[in-house]
């Protein structure tokens, strides 16, 4: 029993691993999609917005512009990094049908090699078969350039990306592009980074920069629904795990 246990481990183990090469989340250029960030993670906390316990939470959506991707084997695991032009959405009650909006601008994305996994082997909910391209349960990823491919795979492509992502999201979308419109949005220079984190140590948190200490606007760092909290993590963290040409490369 024990043999086959181990067998059945092992065998589950090399699934994943061809899952994962198969279908490379974190590629440069592209649109990318967490449709729910507390479905990922498995609902670990509703959170608290403005000293008010959440209730519920209706959407928790993330979406990246992404420019550059970047992984590293650590002691704990692979750690999985996204950086580009994020947008994490919330719609949420702190009381019965009650709405409340509420929005983070990121610039990167933390994984753990645990929740990369999980969102890389989600089931697809098109019958698309196409490495460049994953629409599935807790993942949307798709190249921004897609003149390369064939006319009807860029139709057919259009058309479930129309019904499963533009439609649906249309509101977040618009947002996103309005915020990128900000000339004072995304100003890593001035701000440094706001990592939206599933590492270990920091996990359902968003990371920002020392920068943000000295800011005139603190609302940024106010408590944000679905997050455990927002800390001043990001620099350490970037230079604890990131070379400097990649450091370089990402400021």
């Amino acid at each position: 029993m024990e043999e086959q246990s181990l067998e059945k481990e092992k065998n589950e183990k090399e699934r994943i691993a061809k899952q994962r090469i198969k279908r490379k989340l974190f590629t440069n250029n592209m649109l990318f999609m967490i449709p729910s960030w507390s479905d990922l993670l498995g609902y670990p906390t509703l959170g608290k917005y403005v000293h008010h316990q959440v209730s519920k939470i209706v959407t928790d959506t993330v979406i990246f512009l992404s420019g550059y991707d970047y992984s590293i084997e650590t002691v704990k695991g692979t750690l999985h990094y996204l950086f580009g032009l994020g947008y994490y959405f919330l719609k949420f009650e702190i009381e019965p049908d009650k709405y409340i909006t509420d929005n983070r601008i990121l610039t990167g994305l933390l994984l753990s090699d645990f929740v990369y996994d999980h969102m890389a082997t989600s089931k697809n909910i098109t019958l698309e078969e196409d490495h460049d391209v994953v629409i599935a349960e807790k993942v949307t990823k798709v190249p921004v350039d897609l003149s390369y491919k064939p006319e009807n795979h860029i139709t057919f492509i259009k058309g479930a990306l129309m019904r499963n992502i533009f439609i649906p999201y249309k509101d977040i979308f618009l947002e996103l592009m309005e915020r990128i419109r900000i000339d004072d949005s995304y100003q890593v220079n001035k701000n440094g980074h706001m990592l939206l984190s599933a590492h270990w140590d920091y996990y359902n948190q968003i990371l920002v920069s020392d920068k943000m200490r000295g800011i005139f606007d603190t609302s940024y760092l106010n408590s944000v629904a679905g997050l455990n909290s927002i800390v001043f993590e990001a620099d350490q963290l970037l230079q604890e795990t990131l070379s400097p040409l990649n450091l370089t490369i990402i400021t």
